[in-house]
């Protein structure tokens, strides 16, 4: 059975996701950034250069160099020059804007589709802690991870249309290199590494496995909402009691 990383061959880091603003960086990030490659970090911030970006990665500890920063300008750059062509209007408007404190909010695909230019990836994994990040990645039908953190609204995770849904759910950075066994269904109980959801009478019931496989049971509400039919699911008790295990 693989691990997340086994199947790719390409890692776009979103940069805001790996800072942590007590610590520095999240957990595991130094050393899972050493054992990945080749690697790529997306930063949202228009004002800060590549080379400013990177040296401010290695004061964390982070082993960045300026080739492997994709900025807001960078991609905004090369899409004006035609070098990456449009996708979409948004993607338009980013390309033709002229300086930087009038770009718009980044655009993530144009950011993603840059990185995977420069990894030559194949088979590219975008990870990061933003809703918004992981919609852009499914945007351009590139798998993502989400990493879930203290910012992370659960409740949204779980009633996000499927467009916006990552592809893989982890609790922290060491997830991307354990295996991900199959989550079983059995009529409509979802279970995963002891960790059990159902959805009974409208209401996501979680009953909690070991807290050493923590992101099976956030996998498992997932795929108990996801699949729920009905018009309205009620999560509150379930995210109440994944929130306070996982704390």
């Amino acid at each position: 059975m693989p691990t997340i990383t086994d199947m790719y061959d390409g890692f776009l880091f979103e940069l805001e996701g790996l800072l942590d603003g007590n610590t520095g960086v999240i957990p595991f990030t130094t050393e899972t950034v050493d054992h990945l490659y080749p690697i790529a970090f997306l930063s949202s911030d228009a004002t800060r250069t590549a080379a400013a970006v990177a040296s401010s990665l290695a004061g964390l500890g982070i082993n960045a160099h300026q080739a492997q920063v994709v900025t807001q300008s960078q991609a905004a750059a090369r899409l004006l020059t035609g070098l990456v062509p449009a996708q979409s209007a948004d993607e338009f408007v980013l390309g033709t804007a002229h300086a930087e404190d009038e770009l718009p909010p980044p655009s993530y695909p144009v950011l993603l589709r840059e990185a995977i230019r420069r990894t030559r990836a194949r088979y590219p994994l975008a990870i990061g802690k933003s809703m918004r990040f992981v919609a852009a990645a499914r945007t351009i039908h590139v798998p993502s991870v989400l990493i879930l953190n203290e910012s992370t609204n659960l409740r949204s995770l779980l009633l996000t249309s499927p467009d916006q849904r990552p592809t893989f759910v982890a609790t922290d950075l060491r997830d991307l290199f354990r295996r991900q066994p199959i989550i079983d269904c059995e009529a409509l109980y979802w279970e995963c590494e002891g960790w059990i959801a159902t959805v009974t009478q409208g209401t996501l019931q979680l009953y909690p496995g070991p807290s050493s496989t923590l992101a099976a049971g956030a996998r498992v509400m997932c795929a108990a909402a996801w699949n729920f039919r009905g018009p309205d699911l009620d999560i509150d008790s379930a995210v109440d009691l994944f929130t306070s295990l996982a704390a």
